[in-house]
């Protein structure tokens, strides 16, 4: 695997579940830079696919495989998985958690 600071991708990959993990160059000054020199998709410390170059096309990436492969989400990332799937990109809206709905309800109802 290549070498990031001194880690191998082996390392940072140890014991995650789902993830994207991204290389970027120079200060980070967000909380993720839009764009990286290298992205990797894991999906049970495996590389699935790597050498993407922005965040939301990673993203989607991640999201399909999830979907494709019909894996469960993480514990701790399950109600922000959950919240893209229901409320942003709608799939089987009304299959959603009480937390989620109510969440939904709550942001449908403030106006712009």
């Amino acid at each position: 695997m290549c070498d990031v600071h001194g880690e191998t991708l082996d390392v940072l990959m140890k014991g995650m579940h789902v993830g994207l993990l991204i290389g970027h160059k120079g200060v980070l000054r967000d909380a993720f830079p839009h764009e990286g020199f290298h992205m990797v998709v894991v999906v049970e410390e495996t590389v699935v696919l790597h050498e993407l170059r922005d965040v939301p096309t990673g993203f989607a990436i991640l999201r399909g495989t999830i979907y494709c492969l019909n894996l469960e989400y993480p514990c701790k990332m399950k109600y922000s998985f959950q919240f893209l799937q229901r409320v942003i990109v709608k799939i089987k809206p009304d299959h959603c958690s009480a937390w989620i709905h109510g969440l939904r309800n709550k942001l449908l109802s403030y106006s712009v």
